[in-house]
């Protein structure tokens, strides 16, 4: 079974020593933001044809914890439709 990103988690890449946060995209909600790069909710490329590092672990919200890292889900302060 493979993971399944969501707005506010954290993962490990591959090719990055530090936990990198998730942020999906305001304006199509199918990209998910890791480190400058594009996922889609299974932690794949979304754009087939940009390399994306491979996410090597997503943490739970007790790992996040231990590590000083914020499990509370921050939404923008405004949405601009």
């Amino acid at each position: 079974m493979g993971i399944r990103l969501y707005d506010s988690a954290w993962v490990m890449l591959r090719e990055l020593d530090a936990p990198q946060q998730v942020r999906k995209d305001r304006v199509n909600p199918a990209v998910f933001h890791v480190g400058g790069h594009s996922y889609d909710i299974d932690g794949r490329a979304f754009f087939i044809s940009e390399p994306v590092p491979d996410i090597v672990h997503l943490l739970s919200m007790q790992e996040a914890r231990a590590l000083g890292l914020s499990t509370q889900y921050s939404a923008p302060a405004a949405i601009h439709l």
